[in-house]
Parts: C-alpha cells; sequence; structure tokens
C-alpha cells in the first residue's frame, strides 16, 4: 500500500513557489499604490521644494541667497532669543516677532529681537500654559519664517 501524495498537496512546494509569488503580487500593489495620482497635495509639493532657499537682507549687505533650516527660539529668563541652526544669517538687521494666541484674553504681541553673539536677542517672556502662532521676520520683511509654540514648551523650531 504504498501510494504517492500529489505535487500540490506537499507544504515544501507551496512554499517554494507561493512565497515568491506572493511577493511578487504585494511588490505590484504597492507600486499601483504609490502612482496612484491625487494622493497628494500639489500646494504641499511645490512648497516643499522651495523650501531651501530664502532671501535674505541686512542694513550694510545687498539681497543674497541664503540656504537655511530655519531657527530655534527659545525662552531664557525674561529674555526670547532666535538662534540659526543652519546657513549664514547676516546679523546686522533686527528681526520683528510676532505672536498670536488663539485664546482671546491674550491676543497678540509683538518683540523687537537685536542682534547678539549667537543671533538675536529680545526683552519678553511668554506664557507657559498658552499656545502661540509664531512669525518671525526681518524689519524689511525680505523672509518670513513660522511655526507654532506649544503649552509648557522651553522651544520651538521656525521654518520657512
Amino acid at each position: 500500500m504504498n501510494q504517492t501524495r500529489s505535487t500540490w498537496r506537499e507544504p515544501m512546494v507551496w512554499m517554494l513557489v507561493g512565497l515568491p509569488l506572493a511577493s511578487v503580487a504585494i511588490g505590484f500593489a504597492l507600486l499601483f499604490a504609490a502612482v496612484q495620482p491625487g494622493r497628494e497635495d500639489m500646494e504641499t509639493v511645490r512648497s516643499t521644494v522651495k523650501v531651501g532657499k530664502l532671501l535674505v537682507s541686512a542694513e550694510a549687505a545687498p539681497v543674497t541667497e541664503v540656504e537655511t533650516k530655519g531657527l530655534v527660539l527659545r525662552t531664557k529668563g525674561d529674555m526670547i532669543e532666535a538662534v540659526p541652526m543652519d546657513g549664514d544669517f547676516p546679523r546686522g538687521g533686527k528681526l520683528i516677532l510676532k505672536l498670536t494666541s488663539p485664546d482671546v484674553a491674550a491676543g497678540e504681541r509683538t518683540y523687537h529681537l537685536s542682534p547678539s553673539e549667537l543671533g538675536w536677542r529680545g526683552v519678553g517672556s511668554l506664557d507657559g500654559d498658552r499656545e502661540w502662532a509664531v512669525q518671525l521676520a526681518p524689519d524689511n520683511a525680505a523672509w518670513l519664517l513660522h511655526g507654532r509654540w506649544t503649552a509648557q514648551a522651553r522651544s520651538t523650531r521656525l521654518m520657512p
């Protein structure tokens, strides 16, 4: 009573044939999902491409093109500091920091930051229990950085 089993009833055959076929099918499904049009907002893609370059100008220097990744805005006691992360920011100009709170009672605050040894610094403090929408620009408005200051945060990153 020697009966031979069918080849398709052997588990090793399914492992040798089925797994590669399944991986090829999953690969095509992922490729199809990746090239689907309308999956991403085109404005987001365009703004991401333009993020790398900003126009920056100082009082004594002409307008130049600067590669940058933004600034770090932090509080230190009763001082607010803006420190460049990357790029060659000119130190000659003053910056205007505009904070807007969704809370009506807090309203809007504006601070003027002067050049310092690390970046820019100004007198001011933030309420630790509020969130703020942050905008930072030079006094000639050649560029604009923005970000969000969350409640209880010590610093935030500002991006173009």
